[in-house]
């Protein structure tokens, strides 16, 4: 659903330069779509990963404002609730401190991280090792490995 967007972000270069935690954040945005909205602020990370999801952001209303013009379908808005989360897990933190700091459940997360080491994949193939940007794909490859540990590695065993 947000092809589009992230097209646009591979692009303009918005994850250019991010380690693998800030590159799985900034496509957990993408992929997340919280349950409920309670209004509370989703908690962020900092520094360069902090400033491409606002970028992301950006180019999503730049985005969301043309596919209206045009009355097309709209492409979702990211939704950073699992920011956080993300970049602790590709960072190494343990489950239980990564779910203890949100609301939610130990398969819900493995889900939605299931997901986002597809989209890093897809990221990871776009950028190509030999392509136009080997750095962006080296940085996939690194997530990947970063996010499919624990029970998320676990649970694709079949």
């Amino acid at each position: 659903e947000s092809d589009l967007l992230i097209a646009e972000c591979l692009r303009e270069g918005v994850w250019r330069g991010l380690d693998g935690a800030g590159l799985a954040s900034c496509l957990s945005a993408l992929v997340y779509s919280s349950r409920r909205d309670d209004g509370a602020p989703a908690r962020m990370p900092g520094g360069p990963t902090g400033a491409a999801l606002v970028e992301t952001e950006r180019l999503w209303s730049a985005l969301s404002d043309r596919e209206r013009d045009r009355r097309l379908a709209p492409t979702p808005e990211p939704d950073l609730g699992l920011a956080w989360a993300v970049h602790r897990w590709a960072r190494g933190h343990r489950l239980d401190a990564v779910l203890s700091d949100g609301d939610l459940a130990a398969g819900d997360f493995v889900r939605w991280c299931k997901q986002i080491i597809d989209l890093l994949g897809q990221i990871q193939q776009a950028a190509g090792e030999d392509g136009d940007n080997p750095r962006l794909a080296r940085t996939a490859r690194e997530a990947v490995d970063h996010m499919r540990r624990g029970v998320v590695a676990y649970s694709s065993i079949s």
